[in-house]
């Protein structure tokens, strides 16, 4: 254990300056004495660690014949490292091979986004119509397809990325965002798309538009200058900006707060840099949240600038054919410059791409982070940050397409049984019963979906209530079997008969909430109405029964900004 042990170390340091080309050949040369899989596969991921973000690296001296052997090996990592060293020494039947395995359907993922990273960190231009066309399309190649169309100044990236906005989730939009403005042209079109109400002006938070100040684009800079205002404001208004939000930001306002709708503006605007409660970025601080210190809060946030760690100063890097990436520097070689964005993700550099770099005097915290909200969203914000611990997250008009499950059921709460099969929620029922909970809070709203019900069992979806200590209180909707539908009131339980059995095949549900009025209608037909006071609810499905079964698909929500 000692040797080997001994030998990864020594393998990581010789991997670490695997750059130098000698280097690239001591260690090719080792790779032909070494038949350990594992030993292989650590070797070679030093070695393509070392070289991210190169291109045109020549093959270093034996590599081919090294290469071919390997290739042929048992072990699925050490095939795909060798593919990817391939892919950065230039050689052309590798690049053919990734882009068809990125183009293979039938693949696995994690392949497919192996060749997509190689074929992106090469700027390969052969595999851009695949990337544009998995941008468009749902699925989990989605997000880093955004990203990596980053790296091509092609004609068709911003209007493909503006036009798909509205159907992107949270993180399918930040990757869009950094995207479109990494160019000019892409800034401008995000701006055209906002003067046109197709992105929401709630989108471009204060970070944006202090990388969109970054880019000295004479057309940008003049629509921030009148649509944003300043983005660093001059000293002497900070004091009275803080005095100015002094007046609403009362604890005893703050105590009356929506915590949850603080939690989405969170998510928004702070969460690309900060972790609160294990959720976040890595980029600025962890947060701990349980702020009480309302001046603790204002000052930090209205006068970031005041006082600057080197660590978060954040830095421009401009490249020749006029990307604009602006992070914070990682790592700065010789050769290659890596920079973390403000979505996160590490972009490399090389050298000799980039045209000039600009180190900011201001923090990366940026100020007007509260500037876009009103006095209720920024006392909502205040709440959250003071939390002792998580809450749900409300549903917005921003973060709407989060709700939906997709691929590994995410923002959602799955009891064994539950699962998503081609582009369906299928749950199969048992003795005990089963629930689905979402883990965002639907206020007023509309939900839909399409449910299709089978066997002896029950299933219900929850209309209105809330979970406490006590359990649920509420009303949920039970779709029984070819016996009528009930709603059934907790505790208790009550339930009121429906006229309507829910039937076998696929039925479309459509529920509207409103503060004060609840309507369910199944196939255009109004079911249920019911009319006072609704609380918030965590949109739910429960399932029971031995052999029934229940399939959702086309789940939604639509929240009026």
């Amino acid at each position: 254990m000692f040797i080997r042990t001994a030998l990864f170390a020594t393998i990581a340091v010789i991997a670490a300056s695997a750059q130098d080309p000698s280097r690239l050949e001591m260690l090719v040369t080792t790779l032909g004495k070494i038949e350990n899989p594992a030993v292989q596969a650590s070797l070679l991921k030093g070695m393509k660690d070392s070289l991210q973000g190169q291109r045109g690296i020549p093959a270093p001296k034996g590599w081919e014949e090294i290469a071919a052997k390997l290739k042929a090996s048992p072990d699925e990592a050490v095939r795909a490292r060798v593919q990817e060293l391939s892919v950065i020494f230039g050689g052309g039947a590798a690049m053919d091979e990734m882009r068809a395995k990125l183009a293979d359907a039938t693949a696995p993922i994690e392949a497919r986004r192996q060749a997509l990273d190689s074929l992106v960190a090469q700027r390969d231009a052969g595999a851009l119509d695949a990337l544009l066309k998995l941008a468009g399309e749902p699925g989990a190649l989605r997000e880093p397809a955004l990203r990596g169309l980053a790296g091509f100044n092609d004609e068709r990236v911003a209007p493909l990325l503006v036009g798909l906005f509205a159907k992107l989730d949270t993180v399918e939009r930040r990757a869009a965002m950094q995207t479109l403005l990494a160019r000019a042209a892409g800034a401008r079109a995000v701006l055209a798309a906002v003067d046109a109400g197709t992105i929401p002006k709630a989108e471009l938070t204060a970070p944006l538009a202090r990388q969109l100040d970054g880019l000295k684009d004479a057309e940008v800079s003049a629509w921030l200058a009148k649509k944003w205002g300043a983005v660093s404001a001059p000293n002497e208004d900070k004091q009275k900006l803080i005095a100015k939000f002094k007046e609403f930001t009362g604890a005893e306002a703050i105590g009356r707060a929506d915590a949850n709708h603080g939690r989405a503006l969170f998510t928004q605007t702070c969460a690309v840099c900060h972790t609160m409660f294990g959720t976040g970025g890595l980029i600025g601080p962890e947060l701990t949240g349980g702020y009480g210190d309302v001046d603790y809060l204002l000052n930090n946030i209205l006068d970031p600038n005041a006082i600057i760690g080197k660590d978060y100063q954040q830095t421009f890097v401009k490249t020749k054919d006029g990307q604009t990436v602006a992070g914070i520097v990682t790592q700065d070689t010789d050769s290659a410059v890596t920079l973390k964005n403000l979505a996160g993700e590490s972009v490399t550099l090389q050298k000799s791409d980039v045209a000039a770099t600009e180190l900011s005097p201001l923090s990366m915290m940026p100020e007007g982070l509260l500037a876009a909200m009103d006095e209720e969203s920024v006392r909502d914000l205040f709440a959250y940050l003071g939390q002792k611990q998580q809450v749900p997250m409300l549903i917005t008009a921003v973060n709407a397409n989060d709700f939906a499950p997709a691929n590994e059921l995410r923002n959602w709460r799955a009891d064994a049984g539950w699962k998503w099969e081609s582009g369906e929620v299928v749950a199969h029922g048992g003795a005990k019963p089963i629930a689905l909970t979402s883990e965002m809070l639907l206020g007023e709203g509309r939900l839909s979906a399409e449910l299709q019900f089978s066997g002896s069992g029950a299933a219900e979806l929850v209309l209105d209530g809330v979970r406490g200590a006590d359990g649920f209180r509420g009303e949920s909707l039970s779709l029984g079997g070819p016996s009528a539908m009930n709603v059934w009131t907790y505790p208790g339980p009550a339930s009121k008969p429906l006229a309507k059995a829910f039937g076998e095949g696929w039925h479309a549900i459509v529920i509207e909430r409103t503060s004060e009025s609840l309507t369910v209608r199944i196939d255009g037909a109004v079911v249920y109405e019911k009319k006072g006071t609704l609380k918030k609810v965590a949109p739910s499905f429960l399932l029971m029964g031995e052999g029934s079964e229940l399939r959702v698909k086309g789940l939604r929500v639509e929240v009026k900004p």
